[in-house]
């Protein structure tokens, strides 16, 4: 392997020429309107009339407590998936896996968990939660979502930043990206070609499946864009489907 992932930083680096590569999410942020805390803050505190500190403090509470969740449930179906290990009281949550897979997934001959993806050229890289493996070369992408909000649009009519600004900025598109980066990732280093995108997103205490377009245009797109920001322009689709 190439790349090494570093959980601590989180950082993706090339083992022989020691470049950081820059993660699929990072990626991703740099085509978001940052989200103005300053200005939403002020704007929660006057209408339920308590301090703008206050609303800030809460919300620092929320994230740190959504992602520690999130981080629990990511390690519990890990260990599920890989080695049918059941964690205690999880017991529910491994149910409602296997019936989401049962309603969105085509009979599959592998599931690859936390799986490494990146490109050398674009020097990008990320770990699919997902990758369920098919007969005759096709592959789906999975991953899954535990945060509080999932919207389909944006409630402020807010659009991602060229060359992807025709999507509204909001959880369905962005995670859209997100798979569907890694899906290009895993058909340049495969050779297989994507047959779809399912978010599994966990509403209270059941998973609800999402099938998203592949938006393989969107992504070549954006890493063209990514690429000639850093002077290296080119996007070659130099590895054919097998």
């Amino acid at each position: 392997m190439k790349i090494k992932f570093d959980e601590a930083s989180h950082t993706y680096t090339h083992t022989e020429t020691k470049q950081n590569l820059v993660s699929v999410t990072t990626l991703l942020g740099k085509y978001k309107a940052p989200f103005d805390s300053d200005k939403h803050s002020l704007r929660v505190a006057k209408r339920e009339g308590v301090p703008q500190e206050l609303v800030l403090e809460m919300w620092e509470t929320e994230k740190n407590r959504a992602c520690e969740r999130g981080t629990n449930i990511h390690v519990v179906l890990e260990d599920y998936i890989n080695y049918g290990h059941v964690e205690d009281n999880y017991g529910w949550l491994c149910k409602s896996y296997d019936k989401a897979v049962e309603r969105s997934i085509d009979p599959f001959t592998e599931v690859l968990s936390e799986n490494l993806l990146y490109n050398e050229f674009h020097l990008v890289a990320g770990t699919a939660d997902l990758i369920y493996e098919h007969k005759g070369g096709e592959f789906t992408v999975g991953d899954f979502k535990t945060n509080k909000k999932f919207r389909f649009s944006s409630p402020y009519g807010e659009r991602l930043k060229e060359p992807i600004n025709h999507l509204h900025s909001c959880e369905f598109n962005t995670y859209g990206m997100q798979l569907s980066m890694y899906a290009y990732l895993y058909e340049k280093m495969s050779g297989k070609k994507c047959r779809k995108c399912v978010i599994f997103y966990l509403n209270e205490d059941r998973f609800l499946s999402y099938h998203i377009n592949y938006m393989r245009a969107e992504v070549k797109a954006l890493l063209e864009h990514h690429s000639t920001s850093r002077g290296e322009y080119c996007l070659q689709d130099t590895v054919p489907y097998k």
